[in-house]
């Protein structure tokens, strides 16, 4: 997805949760909540010399603790394969998703954890790494129904081993279901 793109999408995202903002004071935050999402990322690192786009997703789920304050798991993920070579970085962080306003859908998110990197080459064999994990994020719960929301996404990962580092963006759409 090239820049023009992820602009386009992020602005109609924004349009489109902006445009329900008024019926989010209907949709229920208690007790589980669980969410999945797709999307697009775009990964980097401090030696890298351009970014690698690929396809990117998230799985999240946890308890509420108040309508501001929802407490999780956070698993994120980016891949690429391409001529026998393929890269993957991934986190599993604990954090939380914050609603400063307990009527509107809009979140930030964050969390501390492990992430890994993973490079196998056809015919190489392969090498990964584990070290710490980060992640800050912000999204908006347009909602479906009581329960359910539509949630379009951005997230930062930042992945830092012994020798190597790697951070990725995501912009994605996801269902979250509370």
């Amino acid at each position: 997805m090239n820049t023009r793109n992820s602009s386009f999408v992020a602005i109609a995202l924004l349009t489109l949760a902006t445009s329900t903002s008024n019926a989010q004071s209907t949709t229920n935050r208690e007790g589980f909540w669980f969410n999945i999402g797709i999307g697009a990322g775009s990964l980097g690192c401090s030696d890298c010399v351009d970014r690698i786009t690929g396809p990117s997703g998230g799985l999240a789920l946890g308890g509420t603790i108040s309508r501001q304050f929802l407490l999780g798991a956070f698993s994120n993920g980016w891949a690429k394969s391409e001529d026998g070579v393929t890269i993957t970085a991934g986190s599993l962080v604990v954090g939380t998703r914050f609603y400063p306003s307990e009527s509107s859908g809009f979140f930030l998110l964050g969390g501390i954890g492990i992430g890994r990197i993973d490079l196998a080459i056809s015919g190489f064999g392969s090498a990964s790494e584990t070290g710490a994990g980060a992640l800050f994020g912000l999204g908006w719960d347009i909602p479906l129904s009581r329960s359910t929301s539509l949630t379009p996404f951005w997230n930062g990962i930042g992945i830092a081993t012994a020798n190597s580092d790697a951070n990725f963006g995501q912009l994605g759409i996801g269902i979250t279901i509370h």
